[in-house]
C-alpha cells in the first residue's frame, strides 16, 4: 500500500456498514496522556524507536548512531495536536519547545524532523495537526482526511533508519513503509 489515507467519515460509515461485526474500539479516536515514545513497526522484526539527531528524525537504536552533535533518545506529549519533545539522554537538553514536525509538500519526499535547539526550522514544516487513533499516529488535513504517510529509509548504520513523510504518488526506490505508533516493543 503505498500511501494510508482515512477520512473519519470513512472509519464511521465501515462500522455502520457491517452492523453485525464486532467494532475495533481500539481504533477510538483519542491521545495518548504523559510521556511516551514513537516506534515504527513493519520494517524489523521489532518496533524502531523514534529518536533525535541535529534537528532530524530518525528511528532505530541512537546508542549506534555516530553522527551528529546532538543525538538523544526522546519521549513526546501530544498537548492540542503538537508532539512536544523532551531529551530522555543524560546530560542533552531540548529546549522545552522542541515540536516534532512533518513536511507535507505536494509530490515530495521529505525529512521529518524537530524544531528549535538552533537549528533554523523549514518554512513547509508542519507542527500541528496529530492525533492518534487506537496506538497509530496520523496526521488531519486541512481536509479532515487523516494520512499515516511515513517512510524510513535506510542509512549507512545497520538498524539505523531516517524518517521521512511521503505526500508523493511516487513509487521511490529505498523507502520502507512503516506504520508509526505510540507501542513499544514487548521484550
Amino acid at each position: 500500500m503505498k500511501s494510508s489515507m482515512i477520512s473519519p467519515l470513512a472509519l464511521a460509515v465501515g462500522a455502520l456498514a457491517t452492523p453485525s461485526a464486532k467494532v475495533d474500539t481500539s481504533l477510538e479516536k483519542r491521545n495518548p496522556t504523559g510521556s511516551f515514545s514513537l516506534y515504527a513497526w513493519g520494517v524489523a522484526a521489532r518496533g524502531l524507536k523514534f529518536f533525535y539527531s541535529d534537528g532530524l528524525a530518525y528511528a532505530g537504536d541512537s546508542s549506534l548512531w555516530p553522527y551528529g552533535s546532538v543525538t538523544t533518545d526522546v519521549t513526546f506529549e501530544i498537548t492540542d495536536t503538537e508532539l512536544v519533545t523532551t531529551a530522555t539522554t543524560d546530560g542533552v537538553t531540548l529546549d522545552s519547545d522542541t515540536l516534532f514536525y512533518i513536511r507535507p509538500t505536494a509530490d515530495e519526499i521529505l525529512p521529518v524532523g524537530f524544531t528549535g535547539n538552533g537549528i533554523d526550522t523549514l518554512s513547509d514544516a508542519v507542527t500541528d495537526g496529530f492525533l492518534f487513533y487506537g496506538s497509530y499516529l496520523m496526521w488531519e488535513e486541512e481536509s479532515g482526511e487523516l494520512a499515516d504517510s511515513f517512510r524510513l529509509k535506510a542509512t549507512n548504520v545497520s538498524d539505523v533508519y531516517q524518517v521521512y513523510w511521503d505526500t508523493s504518488s511516487l513509487d521511490e526506490d529505498g523507502y520502507y513503509y512503516p506504520t508509526v505508533k505510540d507501542t513499544a516493543p514487548s521484550d
